[in-house]
């Protein structure tokens, strides 16, 4: 009875440790997949270096089809993203790019260490109450390159925001990413105006009733980065899709060159991501808004790159 008392704990003290070996395992091969992060020294910032490669920047009419399938977005709006073609192979040196954008707290560090002004919703030179883990908005072009030279950094590229947003370029035959997390639309994995109006929002006079609403006191209606994990890019990157819009450096013109003086608007530059305020359509990863370098919006905020 002793010696079975005994082989029963032997037993179960084998299985205990391979079990714990198989959960360490586990968590080890979890823990690679977390991409390696460095700090900013000037904010603290958390920075993921992308190696860099090849990708297919843009869209092709079959994709947006698709996508309009996939979202229910009227197909009317196609117009909008004509501006994503033609879709083309680009090659993107590697680069550091903060893992979450700009936050009120970074950004209250850069105006008392420079004096820059405030945006235009905070009170003097405090941001909101209890905002200090949201990203920054209300902030123009302009005053974004001014924190990036304090920084150290430089506004992304919109070849390298895209890239960072939708992963290498796909098994043959396959689209690239429609959004970070992959090609399906959720409006729960994402700061999106479809989120806050608990419905898909499918017409501008259904978008105009949800953001004249009762909660428009409230905006902007941004949440902590990093609040929606299930949405991270391949790369690791949090809220590249909704929670606010993110400045790149050059003035937003056609494809495949990029050349500003092919643009039709020579002061608008570009932005990527979509808001809180935005539906499916500005979220996919592929979408592009310009808006002028001097413009000031509660839907508009930032993150930087850095070269190694």
């Amino acid at each position: 009875m002793k010696m079975q008392s005994f082989d029963w704990a032997v037993g179960t003290t084998w299985i205990s440790v391979v079990f714990l070996a198989f959960v360490c395992s586990i968590q080890a091969e979890e823990k690679e997949k977390i991409p390696p992060t460095v700090k900013n020294a000037k904010d603290g910032a958390e920075m993921i270096h992308i190696t860099g490669g090849r990708f297919l920047m843009g869209s092709t009419r079959s994709e947006v089809d698709a996508q309009f399938r996939d979202t229910g977005l009227p197909q009317d709006w196609k117009t909008h993203t004509l501006d994503e073609e033609p879709r083309h192979q680009r090659t993107v040196e590697a680069f550091d790019i903060y893992k979450y954008e700009v936050t009120n707290d970074q950004y209250k560090m850069f105006i008392d260490a420079t004096g820059h002004r405030s945006p235009p919703h905070w009170k003097e030179k405090n941001s909101p109450v209890d905002k200090g883990k949201h990203p920054v908005v209300q902030v123009s072009w302009d005053d974004a390159q001014a924190y990036c030279r304090w920084a150290g950094t430089r506004l992304p590229s919109e070849a390298q925001w895209e890239f960072a947003a939708r992963g290498a370029e796909p098994a043959e035959g396959q689209p690239s990413r429609a959004f970070p997390w992959g090609n399906t639309w959720d409006r729960r994995l994402s700061n999106n105006a479809s989120l806050h109006a608990g419905r898909e929002l499918l017409s501008a006079a259904d978008w105009n009733k949800w953001y004249e609403g009762d909660q428009k006191s409230l905006y902007p209606l941004t949440f902590p980065v990093g609040s929606f994990p299930k949405s991270v890019s391949p790369f690791g990157l949090h809220d590249m899709a909704g929670n606010a819009w993110e400045w790149c450096a050059e003035i937003q013109a056609p494809y495949p060159n990029q050349g500003a003086e092919d643009a039709k608007k020579k002061n608008f530059r570009a932005r990527r991501g979509g808001s809180w305020a935005n539906v499916a359509m500005h979220i996919r990863s592929a979408d592009r808004q310009s808006a002028a370098h001097d413009d000031l919006n509660i839907y508009t905020g930032f993150r930087c790159v850095k070269l190694p």
